[in-house]
């Protein structure tokens, strides 16, 4: 039995990292607000924050969205504290799109408006 070739192991390399990528799971938009609440401490009070994770809770992603895009505007928001904002925002797009993709209308209504939101 002759050893693996250098090419035949990096391919195997390449072959293991890609499906531990893609079988690692995006954030739910729920995980997204946990993280969120938990990550911002005392900025979780500013109000476009509340408002985020109030829609979120409630089912209105759209509306999260729109608030945490306002939210990063906020005076006195940390550099990781844009992060998770960001990444929150980014979860509950994902999310969004998977249940249009689906055929959710509501997801569709959601993502139009986050998309006008944007292009104001």
């Amino acid at each position: 039995m002759n050893p693996p070739s250098f090419s035949g192991a990096l391919s195997l390399l390449c072959l293991a990292l890609v499906l531990g990528t893609s079988c690692s799971k995006d954030p739910s938009a729920s995980e997204g607000i946990a993280d969120l609440e938990k990550s911002l401490g005392k900025a979780a009070e500013n109000p476009a924050i509340q408002i985020a994770i109030a829609a979120a809770k409630t089912n209105d992603l759209g509306m999260g969205v729109v608030a945490l895009q306002e939210a990063k505007n906020a005076p006195g928001l940390t550099a990781e504290q844009l992060q998770t904002v960001e990444q929150t925002s980014q979860a509950i797009v994902q999310e969004l799109l998977r249940r249009a993709d689906a055929g959710d209308a509501r997801a569709k209504a959601d993502l139009q408006l986050i998309e006008r939101s944007r292009s104001q």
